[in-house]
């Protein structure tokens, strides 16, 4: 079972998440800011981390700059500034060369369809399997 990190300050964001993507067969922690993603991610290993880009103290962008620092894990923003990530961002330049053309780091701005937001986790780490091996 692949395991995801949701980080979000908003509680109702995150039972949603919680809720959809449990049941498409993924194990699911939370975090509601980004320190508390930070000792999460130091103590256990993710498959995907879904990333809120606005949070009270460090924001998403700084979290994953900080995270890149310690390990590999493919990253999926799910924002709802959708100005967040431009040319003028600081650090964005790189980000885009380096992780979003590799396919390890994509975006998705809220509100979003869940359909969208399966494609997008399926193609940053595939396609989780039903526990009872059917489909």
């Amino acid at each position: 079972m692949k395991r995801l990190l949701v980080v979000d300050d908003d509680p109702s964001i995150l039972e949603t998440l919680v809720d959809v993507l449990t049941a498409k067969g993924y194990e699911v922690l939370t975090a509601d800011q980004a320190d508390g993603a930070l000792s999460l991610l130091r103590r256990q290993a993710f498959d995907l981390v879904l990333l809120d880009y606005q949070m009270p103290g460090k924001n998403g962008f700084e979290l994953y700059r900080e995270l890149g620092a310690t390990q590999e894990v493919p990253v999926l923003f799910v924002s709802g500034c959708s100005g967040a990530f431009s040319p003028a961002t600081p650090g964005f330049a790189d980000l885009w060369t380096g992780q979003f053309s590799l396919g390890r780091t994509d975006i998705l701005y809220k509100p979003f369809s869940l359909s969208s937001l399966f494609e997008k986790v399926e193609a940053l780490i595939g396609v989780e399997a039903p526990a009872d091996g059917i489909r």
